[in-house]
């Protein structure tokens, strides 16, 4: 891991964001499991913010970084919900590094879940339309996530690069018994089929919406952090909320009153649930394999 010592996060903003800046003081931030977090407060007179959020890891972790900067400039440039555009990114001092603005965040108001699925609603909707995927390979977590394909279909482009991808690596590490890939090859196989009824649109997707990368801001806002973006049908981005997301209903009746998902997407996204938790067994090991399997068995009997 980097050494975060003051000196060093000096040196790497100097490099990566202005050479004038000045650190008063640094202060570490829980949160994340894979990076170390900070809290940098700037001198005021060396830098236009006074504080700043960093991340950093080892070297080999840079690209990493470099898709989360293009996930957070995607979501900020639709103008739909309050996302953090990077600061910095790129190697310094022996490190990785990423540079955002702070978030102060307050407590919660009750208006918080229905103007979070408000707006998220509204970044879907406007950001509607055909393309599927990403032109590039990203991050779902630490695992690597498949968005280049020749798919044409959004439910080629789930069999191949999200159920049949986690499928054939849990496969590979010896995570998944006979049930699971029967079960899931079946999913794959009748996708199509699982998928009827939603809309065909396409929509930017945070990817990786738990409860952890939605913040509430000290205005009461909804924050979006850590993303794993790519293009997909909008029911996609509920596989994780419905996971870890934490949310009230609420949430959902605001989505559904901006731009409605359609009749049966409580099952369709059952499909999506099973993507996230097939990541987490090949990231976490076999405590997540009855879950699968579960899930797996739910999506087959909607059928």
């Amino acid at each position: 891991m980097t050494d975060c010592s003051e000196t060093n996060v000096q040196l790497a903003l100097q490099r990566l964001v202005d050479p004038a800046i000045r650190v008063l003081r640094i202060r570490e931030v829980g949160g994340g499991c894979i990076s170390a977090s900070m809290r940098v407060d700037l001198d005021p007179d060396s830098f236009s913010a006074s504080t700043v959020f960093v991340k950093t890891n080892c070297p080999e972790f840079c690209d990493n970084f470099l898709c989360e900067c293009d996930g957070l400039d995607s979501l900020s440039s639709a103008e739909a919900i309050t996302v953090p555009r990077p600061l910095a990114s790129g190697e310094a001092v022996g490190g990785s590094w990423l540079v955002t603005p702070w978030v102060e965040t307050g407590s919660r108001p009750q208006s918080f879940y229905p103007e979070f699925g408000q707006q998220l609603a509204r970044l879907h909707q406007t950001t509607a339309g055909d393309p599927i995927g990403w032109p590039r390979d990203n991050y779902l977590g630490a695992a690597k996530q498949k968005n280049g394909t020749a798919a044409t279909t959004w439910p080629d482009f789930l069999s191949e690069n999200r159920i049949g991808f986690q499928l054939r690596w849990a496969v590979d590490q010896r995570l998944a018994d006979h049930r699971l890939k029967t079960d899931c090859q079946a999913i794959v196989d009748k996708m199509g089929d699982l998928l009827k009824g939603r809309r065909e649109e396409t929509s930017l997707l945070h990817g990786d919406l738990w409860s952890g990368n939605y913040l509430c801001d000290s205005a009461g806002q909804p924050v979006l952090i850590d993303p794993a973006v790519y293009r997909g049908c909008h029911e996609a981005e509920f596989g994780m909320i419905r996971l870890f997301g934490s949310c009230p209903e609420s949430f959902y009746e605001a989505y559904q009153q901006t731009w409605p998902m359609r009749d049966g997407w409580q099952r369709r996204t059952s499909v999506y649930v099973l993507y996230h938790l097939l990541n987490h067994l090949n990231l976490f090991g076999s405590g997540y394999a009855g879950q699968c399997r579960s899930v797996a068995a739910e999506v087959l009997r909607a059928t």
